[in-house]
């Protein structure tokens, strides 16, 4: 046999030169975008098979431990120091939004002192998805829990208020959550 059978090695070039055609914006985007239709297409494939609240129970799970695995992985490659005010937070976490797709929120952060702010989602894509697929009323929020899964790694102690349950803007309430760092615990 006179060429190696193995075609693989020369089709990832091919594809690699096919790929730069994208900016890295446009690769970014186009991995969020995908990120996102597969987020929602495991949802529903969980709520038809399992039923809605099943679904909502996983992702809430799921998406905490997520925000952990994330947390850790940024801390990581970063080499960021640990978290010792309110203020190193904050930045790890509009790090983080900012990694996973600032576009898909917008929302403001105002400080109540030293140990505390307040997160005001004005626009959530998770509230205008569920909208879209009719079932926000039943909706449980799953977006904090991702902040909690941040928190949690970061060895912060926090008390969160309101604690996440029905999707606020679902009930005509406004989107805002209050975060208190008790005390900072090293990781």
């Amino acid at each position: 046999m006179a060429s190696d059978p193995n075609v693989q090695p020369a089709l990832r070039r091919e594809a690699q030169r096919v790929l730069q055609q994208l900016s890295p914006a446009e690769r970014e985007s186009l991995i969020i975008k995908c990120w996102m239709s597969h987020d929602a297409r495991w949802f529903k494939a969980v709520a038809v098979t399992c039923g809605l609240e099943a679904a909502m129970r996983a992702n809430r799970i799921a998406v905490r431990e997520e925000g952990r695995a994330e947390a850790r992985r940024l801390v990581r490659l970063l080499q960021l120091p640990p978290v010792r005010t309110m203020k190193d937070y904050l930045l790890v976490q509009e790090t983080m939004i900012g990694l996973l797709g600032p576009e898909l929120l917008d929302y403001t952060i105002s400080e109540q002192g030293e140990d505390a702010f307040e997160i005001g989602i004005e626009r959530c894509f998770a509230f205008d998805n569920v909208t879209r697929a009719g079932i926000a009323q039943q909706y449980e929020c799953g977006i904090l829990p991702r902040l909690m899964g941040w928190l949690d790694e970061l060895g912060l102690d926090y008390d969160l208020s309101p604690e996440p349950g029905r999707c606020l803007k679902a009930q005509d309430r406004e989107c805002a959550y209050a975060v208190r760092l008790k005390a900072v615990v090293d990781a």
